[in-house]
Formats: structure tokens, C-alpha cells, sequence
């Protein structure tokens, strides 16, 4: 009798350590987790030089260069002299922001248009500039569909 409790025992204490092994993988997979959504963000925005280093597309304004849903990566302005026609640019406007492509330069304005767009938006202080797309051999670089997840996210209650 004396032998089956002490065998009982070690396959109790086996199944503990089993569980806070457990318990511990979970609690490091969670923390990897915050650490990457609040870390990554933080981390590009001290990077980039902007509070706001990636961007959702949320219309087709910018077909076929951008789709609705991409995910752009942005790197902040510091100075109108870094602007350049054919950059795409990410200004703040009352209704948000806007992504689009300059197509003229000013003394103390920019002009820009969407490329899929008709019309010319209406001139734009430099100021109101908050970056510009990354690049990388003339190739914008964007995460194709990522950007849905934000626009779910911030889709309004009552929009269809």
C-alpha cells in the first residue's frame, strides 16, 4: 500500500508543473502579444518621425497604385523640401485624413489628387502634411487587405 501512494504522488506534482508550464506559455505568449500591438506602433512612430506611421486606405481614390483595405506605411515631414511631385502624401483635413498623390508644388501650398480622381483637391498648407508614403525601388510599400481590420474596427454603428 505504502508504493501506491508514492507513486500517486509524483503523477500529481507531474501534472501540476504540467499546468504552470502551461499557465507560464500562455502568460509569455500574451505579453509577446501587447508587447507587438502596442510595442510595434510605438516603435514606428519613434522611427518614422510621426504619431501616426501606418495608415488604412478607405476608398479607391488611389486605384491602382493603393486599394481600398491596403496598409501603407508612413515616415513624417519635417520640411516642405522633402515633398516632391508624385509623392503620396497623408494630410489632415476636417474629416479625417486623406491619401493622396501631390501633383503640384506652391510657395505655401501643395495641390494633390487621387489618381483614380478627376478633379484636383483643393490646395493644402504644408503644415497640414503629416507624411508621406514609404517607398522601396519606386515600389510603395503596403500589406495588401491589413487594413480592413481597421476599417471594421472603426466602421460607425450605424453604417450599413
Amino acid at each position: 500500500m505504502e508504493k501506491t501512494k508514492e507513486l500517486k504522488k509524483p503523477k500529481k506534482q507531474k501534472k501540476q508543473k504540467k499546468l504552470w508550464k502551461s499557465i507560464l506559455g500562455w502568460f509569455i505568449y500574451l505579453a509577446i502579444l501587447a508587447g507587438l500591438v502596442f510595442g510595434v506602433p510605438k516603435g514606428l512612430a519613434y522611427v518614422l518621425k510621426t504619431n501616426y506611421p501606418m495608415a488604412s486606405i478607405t476608398s479607391g481614390s488611389m486605384w491602382p497604385s493603393l486599394k481600398k483595405g491596403d496598409l501603407v506605411m508612413i515616415k513624417g515631414v519635417q520640411s516642405k523640401d522633402e515633398i516632391k511631385i508624385g509623392d503620396i502624401v497623408v494630410y489632415i483635413n476636417p474629416k479625417g485624413f486623406t491619401i493622396h498623390r501631390v501633383i503640384e508644388l506652391k510657395a505655401d501650398t501643395l495641390i494633390t489628387k487621387g489618381d483614380a480622381n478627376n478633379i484636383n483637391d483643393a490646395p493644402i498648407a504644408y503644415s497640414e502634411v503629416i507624411g508621406k508614403t514609404i517607398s522601396f525601388k519606386d515600389k510603395i510599400v503596403k500589406i495588401p487587405k491589413i487594413g480592413y481590420i481597421s476599417l471594421l474596427i472603426n466602421k460607425p454603428a450605424n453604417a450599413n
